[in-house]
This record gives C-alpha cells, sequence and structure tokens, in this order.
C-alpha cells in the first residue's frame, strides 16, 4: 500500500469516528421520539400489564410473596420484550410483616365503632385491650415530664387533628410543588441530619414506651374516611409500641370527646413477622449500548407498595411505563449509544432501602452513570422533569427534553426534593432527577397510601405521556457527545 492509499485509509478512518463521536442533531432525535412516541401511542401493553400488576398480583410490601410474585413478572416481562441481561438482585430485611387484623370501639362515654388499621411493622396487642385514652401534647422534654406515672396502660394521641379545610397543593404551605422554580445555586440540604423535630419525636417514644403506654393512634390525615398507611417500625425491626393509623373523622371525634371528660376504647391489633431476614430483590434488564455500554442511563420505578390496596397508582403506573419505554425502544429496533438500564426497586415505601442498597452494591459505576429518571408521581400527564440541583446538568437536559416539544413539557424544575429512589443517586453525587405530574389528586386527599389505590383510579391517557417521556428522555440521554455533567 503507498503512502497516498495509507493516508486516505487513515483519514477515512479518522472521520468514520468523528462521525460517530459528534453529537446527534436536534433533528434526527426529534424524527426518533416521534417513532418512540407513536409506537406507545400505537401498540403499548401499558393498561393490559398495569391491570395484572394491580388485580392479580395485588399489594406488594416489601417481604411479602406478593412481591416476590411481582418480581418474577416484572422480569418475564422484560424478556418478553428481548431485554438483556435481565436479572434479581438480592437484599435482605431484617422481618417481614404480615398485616392481620385490626379492630377498636369507643364503649365509653358512648358506643362507636372506629375505623382503623395497624401502621407499617407495628407489633400487635396481648390480645384485646380495654384502656383510657390520654392525649400527650408536650412539645418539648419538660412539658414531656409531666406525665410521668400516668400513663401506664392507656393508648395515646400526640396532637389535634390535622387541618384538613384547606384542599390542594397549592394551599398546602409543605408541598414541595409551591413556589418559583430555583435555578441558580442554593443549598443543598442534609437529609440524614435529625432536626430538632427528630429528636424530640425519638425521645417521646422512649419515655412512651418505658411508661407502658399499651397502643399509639395517629390521625389518617385524609378525607372521607381514607386510611394512610405508614411505617413505625425501623430497618424493618418491630416498632416499640403497637401503633395504629385512625381515619381522620373517627380522630377528630376522640379528640372533641376527650376535651369533654374520660373516654375509653376497645383495642385488638393483630399482625406477624418472619422469624428470620427475608431476601428481596430489584429487577434490572438493559438495552446494550452499541458505542459506550459501559455507561448507562437508568429508568427506574419502585415495584414494592403498601398493602392497603393494590398500589396501582403508587407505583404501579411507574413500573408499567418503564417496561413499557423499554419496550418501545427495543421494538423500534433503536441502538442507543449508551446502555439503558431499567430497575424497579424494591424498599422504597420505607425510606428508599432497595435503591440505597443498588447504589451501595453499585459503587463501581458511579462515575459512569449518566443520569437516573424516577418514575413515581401517579397518574396524571407529565408536567416536566424535577433536576434536583443539579445545575450543571441543565443546560445539557434542555438539550434531551427539546426534541419533544411534541410531549408538552414545561422548563425542567430545579428545586431538590427527597421521597423516592433518586434521591439514593443524588446522595452519591449521580444526577438523579424524577418526573413531575399534577400532584392533586395523588398526594392530598386520594389515592396516595390508601385503601383508594386501585386499578379504577388509573388515567390512561396520564400512563402512555409517562412512557413517551421516559422513552425519549432514555434514548436521547443515551445518544448524548458525553455523560451528563456533575455540579
Amino acid at each position: 500500500m503507498n503512502r497516498l492509499r495509507i493516508f486516505r485509509y487513515l483519514f477515512f478512518c479518522l472521520a468514520a469516528v468523528t462521525c460517530c463521536s459528534r453529537a446527534v442533531s436536534q433533528d434526527d432525535l426529534a424524527a426518533t421520539d416521534r417513532r418512540i412516541i407513536q409506537e406507545i401511542r400505537a401498540h403499548n401493553h401499558l393498561m393490559e400489564n398495569l391491570e395484572y400488576l394491580s388485580d392479580r398480583i395485588g399489594p406488594r410490601l416489601t417481604g411479602s410473596e406478593q412481591l416476590r410474585t411481582a418480581e418474577i413478572w416484572a422480569s418475564d416481562i422484560a424478556k418478553q420484550y428481548g431485554l438483556e441481561n435481565v436479572h434479581l438482585e438480592g437484599w435482605k430485611i431484617a422481618h417481614s410483616w404480615r398485616r392481620g387484623t385490626a379492630q377498636a370501639r369507643i364503649v365509653d362515654p358512648v358506643v362507636r365503632n372506629l375505623t382503623i388499621a395497624s401502621a407499617g411493622w407495628s407489633p400487635g396487642t396481648p390480645g384485646q385491650l380495654r384502656r383510657r385514652i390520654v392525649s400527650v401534647t408536650a412539645s418539648n422534654l419538660d412539658e414531656l415530664k409531666t406525665y410521668s406515672g400516668k400513663l401506664a396502660g392507656a393508648i395515646v394521641v400526640l396532637k389535634e387533628p390535622s387541618d384538613l379545610m384547606q384542599e390542594g397543593p397549592i394551599a398546602n404551605p409543605s408541598s414541595p410543588f409551591n413556589g418559583p422554580s430555583i435555578q441558580t445555586p442554593a443549598p443543598i440540604p442534609d437529609r440524614y441530619a435529625p432536626s430538632p423535630d427528630d429528636r424530640f419525636d425519638s425521645a417521646r417514644l422512649t419515655f412512651l414506651r418505658d411508661e407502658g403506654v399499651a397502643a399509639i393512634f395517629l390521625d389518617s390525615g385524609k378525607h372521607n374516611g381514607l386510611l394512610t398507611a405508614r411505617n413505625v417500625g425501623h430497618q424493618y425491626e418491630s416498632a416499640a409500641i403497637p401503633t395504629a393509623v385512625v381515619t381522620h373523622e373517627d380522630y377528630s371525634l376522640l379528640w372533641r370527646l376527650l376535651k369533654k371528660g374520660p373516654v375509653e376504647i376497645e383495642l385488638s391489633l393483630i399482625n406477624s413477622f418472619s422469624e428470620s431476614p427475608v431476601e428481596v430483590h430489584n429487577v434490572v434488564a438493559e438495552i446494550r449500548g452499541v458505542q459506550k455500554p459501559d455507561e448507562v442511563v437508568i429508568l427506574c420505578a419502585h415495584l414494592d407498595s403498601w398493602d392497603l390496596a393494590s398500589g396501582s397508582t403508587d407505583d404501579g403506573t411507574g413500573v408499567a411505563s418503564v417496561l413499557e419505554a423499554a419496550r418501545a425502544i427495543n421494538a423500534l429496533k433503536l441502538q442507543p449509544r449508551r446502555t439503558v438500564r431499567i430497575v424497579l426497586f424494591t424498599g422504597e415505601e420505607q425510606g428508599e432501602v432497595g435503591s440505597r442498597e443498588y447504589v451501595k452494591q453499585h459503587q463501581e459505576e458511579w462515575n459512569k452513570i449518566s443520569a437516573v429518571l424516577a418514575d413515581d408521581t401517579g397518574t396524571s400527564r407529565v408536567l416536566t422533569l424535577r433536576l434536583h440541583q443539579h445545575y450543571a446538568a441543565r443546560k445539557t437536559v434542555d438539550d434531551t427534553v427539546a426534541p419533544l416539544a411534541d410531549l408538552g413539557l414545561v422548563q425542567p424544575w430545579m428545586e431538590r426534593y427527597y421521597g423516592s429512589d433518586y434521591a439514593s443517586f443524588n446522595d452519591v453525587g449521580v444526577p438523579g432527577f424524577s418526573i413531575i405530574g399534577n400532584q392533586r389528586d395523588y398526594d392530598y386527599d386520594q389515592t396516595h397510601h390508601t385503601q383508594a389505590d386501585t386499578f379504577d383510579k388509573v388515567k390512561e391517557d396520564g400512563v402512555v405521556h409517562h412512557a413517551q417521556v421516559l422513552a425519549s428522555w432514555a434514548y436521547n440521554t443515551a445518544q448524548l457527545p458525553e455523560l451528563l455533567p456533575r455540579n
């Protein structure tokens, strides 16, 4: 081969490498995104999968047999869709917990049945109890000491009923969806630093246990007789005191009666724990990248749910949307530059435990994860993405969202928030983002963590929109010339 031919050969090799490494044009991305959007609109399996998960498998409490069934089901679906490297990644919880019966009624000064449910990882009571109710409204340790010697055998309520007169996220000052989108750097809060309220709550619980309190009643804080599931155990251990959630209406009645005089109730809680640790699993599957397969874009949702209903909107919709997003990319035979990985986490409802375990197990990959997008926002259409103060990534994310004009997203929001599996990645500096939807029905007085979280609440148009956003964003992010920048 003469010098000229060698030179030409090297030139064309270099040109080919340059062509492959440069950014895909926005027009090309937009054209591919339109194909993805159409594929999901026309051929999705969303409602079929979600109905099966909701009605045939049902509630998926971490550590339960139903969650194990859901893990196998999700793995089988991923294999049917032709995804690669489908597997379960195990981690252990100290004890699984099984809900039994919960019964209560006022016996004095009136006779009235109460609607209650055990809080998660609450122990049962030793049979049926007849006990007085006492309000322990101390707000500091000095006030708490005034109850010494007065609480043995009592059932306690700790605060006055929630004020539910104001409705919706705009009226709720604690809502993470209030206020303008913060687009300039702001201090990042330390979510693991205990607040004064946290320290007092812990001290109060120890005091109540040592005083021999028989049970604790919590206000459900929802309208219309809805019960809110919540966790009172720590790291899957039994709670110190039997604890029940009471409907807001019944809790308010107890509070009013207490202001007039003594109140006695009968109470029985029956729950059980596994004797030994239980292994649970995160479900993982991939579409392998063709140029940089060791670099990863992650789509995730959580497969576990609370057990008062079927977990259809929290987070069955996310599970179905993530699976559908992967199906669509694969069905179109797209070849993303980077690996698109889906992860269905478990243990989210007890504090993102499964995703924190995943992050620990994948420490060697942290610097190769471009970004993580979590879908855990119910059943409405997607408003935008929340970037959780990843300021350095903002401009690049704008580039990945721009081709999605047909989906009607507004500009990404920047505030950092905690509450789902993206936070486990943010804790270690990996860009973790989340979907924002209209939270009104989901968060406030409808489905979230209640017995109303059932398949009939699912809005098909919203779930289709979720899958379209997830798939298009994942593909666009996988095609970027470089990983998303860190702060």
